[in-house]
């Protein structure tokens, strides 16, 4: 980037500053964890089906509260249910569900939340005669726009994006918060994201699309590639962070997709955020959350949520029941062994580390476990460094890894089982082999 105005560089600074002390100055000493899962809900045929015709069901619950937002017309609608232990709402396809849990201490206290929320909200699925699926994408319906949810913010996305923001209509990932301190943020970051490749590699499970066998395992991932027409914009990050003023000037050259105009409304900007900054110059507060806005539409593997004060790893598919707890185990193993790991990425792949492991990235979404790996063993070498970074916070954990390593030893990819069961029962038999919830079939 070219020279910046005194008041572009005071605005940037002070953006920097704020994001930085939404995190806690100590790292925690016991991390918490959270867990966003999106599960496609589909009929029995595999259709995408509605999920706002989960709500009077789970409404009749005394101890649920109904969720709004605003429509494309700026009337109130009912997006989905919250109870005090856990939330459920409807994602940016009409077809997927969120269920959302944290943060708790232990993935242990997690998983005993998340397995109430499951068992009212797919039992209000089974009383429909519909499926959610333990699966990445929605195994039959094209990304439309008649899946579109309307919310007012979506149909601004799908004018600022065009038809490749439909795509997350019928995706369903499975990400996870994890606690970090101030000073850990750029080097958390830039490690899951380094490693983003082999959390796809052990978790693509969206190979079968609009009915058929798709060109990628984790179609969740290739088909989001390049969305909004910025490389960088969604998965792999370009390379590692300098520092948080390096991120955030980083964020800021992006292309600045919508902002709120200010009466409930959205207004597309021309150019990156760094364009649409001067207006907010001698406004401290609201330059911080118009970025805070624009960089919520930057969908990195790993990103830091201020908000919250957490690292967002993003890259996993949904998974099947068996394998529900891998992802989130995995990521939080690593980020608590981050200085282990990243020790051994230097020992395994030498100094051009960041490029070997984004072409393995490119190679995992493509193949997922077929990938060549960076060097022989290089996915055990990571397993078994985040099992001991769960083994050192004392609570069990590291038996939520179990089902991956049974995998990486049979060497047997999920995104083939998907591709074994399309051909042995078509879409029915994949829906049936992939619902979670009881009594659905």
């Amino acid at each position: 980037m070219g020279a910046k105005s005194p008041g572009i560089e005071d605005a940037l600074e002070g953006i920097t500053r704020r994001f930085s002390e939404s995190f806690p100055e100590k790292a925690p000493r016991l991390r918490t964890v959270g867990r966003e899962a999106e599960f496609p809900l589909v009929g029995s045929d595999g259709r995408a089906a509605d999920a706002s015709r989960l709500w009077p069901i789970l409404l009749e619950d005394s101890g649920v509260k109904p969720v709004y937002d605003e429509k494309d017309d700026g009337s109130e609608f009912l997006i989905g249910v919250e109870h005090e232990r856990w939330s459920c709402v409807i994602e940016v396809g009409k077809g997927t569900v969120e269920v959302s849990v944290g943060p708790r201490d232990t993935i242990h206290e997690l998983a005993s939340d998340f397995d109430a929320a499951m068992e009212r909200v797919g039992g209000a699925a089974s009383d429909l005669g519909l499926c959610l699926l333990g699966y990445g994408i929605q195994p039959l319906s094209p990304a439309d726009e008649r899946l579109l949810t309307p919310k007012r913010r979506y149909g601004a996305m799908l004018e600022a994006i065009g038809a490749q923001w439909l795509v997350f209509c019928v995706t369903a990932g499975d990400q996870v918060q994890v606690d970090i301190g101030r000073g850990e943020v750029v080097g958390m970051m830039n490690t899951m994201n380094a490693l983003s490749g082999v959390v796809i590699a052990l978790s693509a499970n969206s190979s079968v699309y609009e009915g058929v066998v798709g060109e990628f395992a984790s179609g969740r991932q290739g088909l989001a590639h390049g969305i909004a027409g910025e490389a960088n914009r969604h998965g792999a990050a370009p390379r590692p962070y300098h520092s948080l003023e390096d991120y955030v000037e980083f964020l800021a050259g992006l292309r600045c997709l919508c902002l709120p105009d200010g009466s409930g409304g959205y207004r597309l900007p021309a150019g990156s955020f760094m364009d649409v900054l001067p207006e907010f110059c001698g406004d401290p507060g609201s330059a911080y959350e118009a970025f805070l806005f624009h960089e919520h539409y930057v969908w990195s593997d790993a990103r830091p949520r201020a908000r919250i004060g957490t690292l967002e790893v993003r890259p996993a598919c949904q998974q099947t029941a068996r394998l529900s707890w891998a992802p989130s185990a995995f990521s939080l193993g690593l980020v608590e062994a981050a200085e282990d790991v990243e020790g051994f990425i230097e020992d395994s792949l030498g100094s051009d580390s960041w490029e070997k492991l984004i072409r393995y990235r490119e190679a995992a979404v493509r193949l997922g476990f077929s990938a060549p790996e960076p060097v022989p063993g290089f996915l055990k070498g990571v397993l078994g460094l985040a099992r001991l970074g769960l083994r050192k916070r004392g609570f069990g954990e590291e038996r939520y890894l179990e089902p991956i390593e049974n995998r990486l030893e049979a060497n047997r990819d999920a995104s083939d089982d998907a591709r074994r069961i399309l051909g042995r029962g078509g879409v029915r038999r994949l829906v049936s082999e992939y619902a979670v919830n009881r009594g659905s079939n």
